[in-house]
């Protein structure tokens, strides 16, 4: 126990070291500058009554934006705790930044030390933390969602590798529940990863006494991850086709085919602060880190010597195979950054979505955290181990804390000016709008990129407005997912939502249904209301795919509530 809370202050100290910047106020400046909006808008829609969020007010040019439907909602829901729990919305995301270096480098710690041992486990969560594309993510991309992917990684390996050891069905739910919170936390890391897995996975079959049995465990846990995610992956897919994406990630300067590594970038490279670009014209590093690179090498040499020492001994051998599953796993990633994988990258259609190969490069921190825990077992005598760690740590920081700095920061930076409409109506939306309505009209840039046809004057300022006729307008109620509002006039009268029409938004007049023409510009919502006095609802609501995605997740989670209720009974 005593030894546990060392490493837990061991790892929260690392975490602190590498987090230092984000004790300054305000926020650094980082490419994916939307973190701020998105979580203050996530939070307008669950107090707006929404759960699960998808759709969030101001962003799509101040029309309304499906954001997420599409968006994995995890770390903006654990920013939503942090905020009720009294914090602004700059300091939680901060926190949540925090969270997802701390909470991996005790995951990678759970999942050595189960493999391996405490100083090991120890060991690799320092090196998983310190990863140089771990620095990328956090100071100079801003990739919130990424960055916290690193939590389930080692513990979706640790709750397969108990599953492999026991055969308990705790640890089905586990793998199941850990690959679902990938989903919802990024899923253009759980596609990738979802091709790594089987190594791993087969790996562990080959080794079981009972294949079956683990086979269809395996199986189950991949089955039950899908159930509980099902309610953001099946109309993720469903309604996709109903917005601009494919116009925007799978073409121009967002094709994968120009955002390949060359194999000298994963060795070593300039730092930088700029962006992705063709050939070796990128602004940004892609190293994998030398350290990293040379402990894990240095581990499979050692593991090997082991092995032809041993091989006559009958000693087992999982551990160096193990090994050598998880560093062919780490070049498979390594492989798949660069150009030489393109063949892979056409055989698979959906991996284009994740627009940059070096995405890839989140799996070879995994596997090289990993390989470099197993350096220290295969090391064997206690002396050597604790002088080892300590050299190889100490190099560590001392050549890695440098890269966790941002090149600017943005001291002046509140709540109020991240949040205010115009950054959110014009900055932000100018930058993403990938899942508005398809049939908005697109315009090319001078890079070659599409852009939304729209000018700043066109941003709404009220959110109801008649376009052809007189009336008196009283608005009621106001929500990101609803509109409630009176008319009185004296003829027939077109009203215009300015909100992108999008599946789900239905309009009752006197609670009866209206239909919906969006034949205009912008894909606005606009309706006729005869003359008279009448009330008008119009609400934002479940699809018959969300409302069976919905069911197919609550229902997942009563099937594990029930298992875990009646395991609990029959031990009790």
């Amino acid at each position: 126990m005593k030894t546990n809370l060392l490493v837990l202050f061991a790892i929260f100290i690392a975490a602190a070291a590498i987090s230092l910047p984000l004790l300054k106020p305000g926020l650094h400046l980082i490419h994916d500058d939307q973190q701020i909006a998105r979580l203050f808008l996530f939070d307008q829609a669950i107090k707006g009554g929404q759960f699960p969020v998808r759709w969030v007010d101001g962003l799509g040019f101040g029309f309304g934006y499906p954001l997420f439907v599409f968006y994995p909602p995890l770390v903006y829901i654990v920013g939503e705790v942090f905020h009720l729990a009294g914090f602004g919305f700059v300091d939680s995301v901060k926190l949540v930044f925090f969270l997802g270096i701390f909470a991996s480098g005790l995951a990678m710690y759970i999942l050595v030390k189960e493999l391996w041992g405490k100083l090991e486990g120890l060991t690799a969560a320092i090196f998983y933390m310190y990863v140089p594309y771990r620095a990328i993510d956090v100071y100079i991309r801003g990739a919130l969602a990424e960055s916290f992917a690193f939590v389930w990684l080692p513990l979706i390996l640790w709750s397969f590798w108990r599953l492999y050891e026991t055969s308990k069905r705790l640890y089905i739910y586990l793998s199941g529940i850990f690959l679902a919170l990938l989903m919802i936390t990024h899923n253009l890391i759980f596609l990738p990863f979802m091709l790594l897995l089987p190594f791993y996975l087969l790996f562990l079959i080959w080794r079981s006494e009972d294949k079956k049995k683990l086979i269809v465990s395996c199986q189950l846990s991949v089955v039950l991850a899908l159930g509980l995610s099902a309610f953001f992956w099946i109309p993720a897919l469903a309604e996709k086709k109903f917005t601009i994406v494919d116009d925007l990630l799978l073409v121009s300067l967002a094709n994968y085919n120009i955002h390949f590594v060359y194999p000298q970038q994963l060795w070593n490279w300039p730092w930088g602060f700029g962006g992705s670009a063709a050939g070796l014209a990128d602004g940004i590093s892609f190293k994998i880190g030398k350290l990293h690179v040379l402990a894990s090498i240095t581990a499979i040499l050692i593991a090997t010597i082991h092995w032809f020492r041993n091989r006559d001994k009958n000693l087992p051998t999982t551990n160096y195979l193990l090994l050598t599953t998880i560093f062919v796993s780490f070049l498979f990633a390594a492989f798949m950054t660069t150009f030489y994988s393109q063949f892979i990258w056409d055989l698979i259609p959906p991996l284009g979505y994740l627009q940059f190969p070096w995405r890839f490069l989140t799996f070879t921190a995994l596997f090289l955290a990993i390989a470099t825990g197993a350096l220290v077992y295969f090391l064997k005598l206690p002396v050597v181990k604790l002088f080892s760690v300590i050299v190889l740590v100490t190099m560590l920081v001392i050549t890695n804390q440098k890269l966790f700095k941002p090149q600017e920061f943005r001291t002046d930076l509140t709540d109020q000016i991240a949040t205010s409409p115009e950054v959110i109506n014009w900055d932000i939306s100018h930058s993403s709008f990938e899942y508005l309505p398809k049939g908005v009209p697109l315009v090319k840039s001078d890079l070659g990129t599409n852009l939304v046809d729209i000018e700043k004057v066109d941003i709404p300022k009220t959110k109801i407005e008649t376009v052809a006729g007189l009336a008196n307008l009283t608005i009621s109620k106001s929500t990101p997912s609803q509109v409630t509002f009176s008319t009185d006039a004296y003829k027939d009268v077109k009203i215009q939502a300015n909100i992108f029409n999008f599946p789900g938004w239905q309009v009752e007049v006197d609670q009866e249904p209206v239909s919906i023409n969006d034949d205009n510009k912008l894909k606005l919502i606009t309706f006729t209301i005869p003359q008279g006095l009448h009330n008008v609802n119009i609400e934002f609501k479940n699809t018959p795919i969300r409302k069976l995605a919905n069911s197919i997740s609550l229902l997942t989670v009563l099937i594990i509530l029930v298992g875990v209720i009646k395991k609990w009974q029959k031990t009790s």
